[in-house]
């Protein structure tokens, strides 16, 4: 009865206090909001007589120097003597722990040998089982490797054609007419015909000498005739 009378006052308290904290906080807030102006005069007031005061502090930093210097050389004498009385200690520490690494080291080296040993034919087996996986794999790149050089080389024999300059001359009698031209005097007169020549998204045409005429459709829809 009382453990539990204990616990109830217990969680009391924290309640309590918690509720006094939350209260608080809007109240410590607007001191704190408050003091502000109140922390930057008191700076802007102590600053010249800081000022006035650093002279004293580094006459005084001097003054204490030699004093602090001496003390540090005379420790340091106690200092070594505190070393040299250690040093056997440790070195005792390190004389006792010695065997039992050794021991360790001892009984160590056969567990990880016996492991060892286990281990090898699994992996061996591992490394046998992925074999195939990764002459697979160098085939594949190889294959792919190939593949992308054949692509590339079909592509740049593509793009030297398309920008080669090609010429097409028709010959006959006396004759002689270039077919890039019959092309521009197609595109010509149905401009004259009162077409476009961005709406051409076919030409044909058809070279007749007998009539020393061609003949041209355009979109399958217009035709025309060129007179040479």
């Amino acid at each position: 009865m009382g453990e539990k009378s204990n616990k109830w006052s217990s969680e009391t308290v924290k309640k309590l206090a918690k509720s006094v904290s939350d209260a608080a906080q809007p109240v410590l807030e607007e001191a704190r909001i408050k003091a502000e102006p109140l922390m930057k005069d008191v700076k802007a007031a102590t600053k010249p007589y800081m000022e006035k005061a650093e002279p004293y502090i580094e006459k005084a930093i001097e003054k204490t120097e030699p004093i602090i210097t001496e003390a540090v050389e005379k420790a340091g004498p106690a200092v070594h003597k505190a070393m040299k009385t250690a040093e056997p200690m440790l070195e005792q520490a390190r004389a006792k722990a010695e065997p039992v690494l050794d021991e360790l080291r001892t009984k160590a080296e056969p567990v990880f040998e016996s492991a060892m040993e286990k281990a090898d034919p699994v992996l061996k087996k591992m490394k046998k089982e992925a074999e195939p996986a990764a002459r697979a794999v160098k085939e594949q790149s190889e294959k792919a490797a190939k593949v992308a050089m054949a692509v590339g080389n079909d592509l740049a024999e593509k793009a030297a054609v398309k920008n080669s300059k090609n010429e097409v001359f028709l010959q006959y009698g006396d004759q002689e007419i270039r077919t890039e031209d019959i092309l521009d005097k197609a595109r010509a007169d149905y401009a004259a015909h009162g077409h476009k020549t961005k709406d051409i998204r076919e030409l044909q045409v058809y070279i007749k000498p007998a009539d020393n005429a061609a003949y041209y459709v355009i979109n399958h829809h217009d035709t025309g005739k060129i007179d040479f």
